[in-house]
Order: C-alpha cells, then sequence, then structure tokens
C-alpha cells in the first residue's frame, strides 16, 4: 500500500507534468472552421492511439477544419486529400499546434 504523502505527491508531479506537455497547445474540439493546425500530441490508451493512426492520422500531420457541429457534435476535418469526421469525444483527445 502507498502511503498517502507518496500518493499525493505523485499526483502533483503527474498534474504539472500533463500541464507542462500541453501548456501552449489547444484541443481539436477547441478549433473553429477554417483553422489550421499540426498535431503535436495524441491523449488515449493503446486502442485508442491505433484507431487514430488508422484513420491515416499521425503526429506532425497538418489538419485544416471544415466544419464543426458544435460543442458535442462532429467535426469534419480535412489532412492531405482525405477528409474524415471525428466525433467530440475523439477530438477532444487530440492536441493541436495552431499555424
Amino acid at each position: 500500500m502507498i502511503h498517502a504523502k507518496y500518493a499525493k505527491r505523485n499526483r502533483k508531479k503527474m498534474r504539472n507534468r500533463r500541464n507542462r506537455t500541453h501548456s501552449h497547445s489547444l484541443r481539436l474540439s477547441e478549433l473553429q472552421p477554417g483553422q489550421k493546425a499540426r498535431i503535436i500530441a495524441v491523449r488515449g490508451g493503446r486502442g485508442f492511439r491505433e484507431r487514430f493512426s488508422g484513420m491515416g492520422l499521425h503526429i506532425g500531420n497538418d489538419i485544416e477544419i471544415l466544419q464543426s457541429t458544435g460543442n458535442n457534435g462532429m467535426i469534419l476535418i480535412k489532412t492531405g486529400d482525405t477528409r474524415l469526421m471525428i466525433g467530440h469525444g475523439m477530438s477532444h483527445k487530440i492536441f493541436l499546434w495552431l499555424e
């Protein structure tokens, strides 16, 4: 069993690491139509990362937001010659750098 003092310290370290990693980035769900960005990070488990790469998306890809249907709707993106619809849950796990 982990002592409470160490568990609290570990939570604090993880929170700081998480904030430092994505301090200047935006989530895909926060962008507006017409904005262009580059994928810099993906947050999720192995299944999510496999699905992400299976769709042809990779870290470093440039994307453009074509259409957004609101806060909890679908987002249409374009990467290269490919257009993809991404759900809100998935778009919330993708971090981008604005160009």
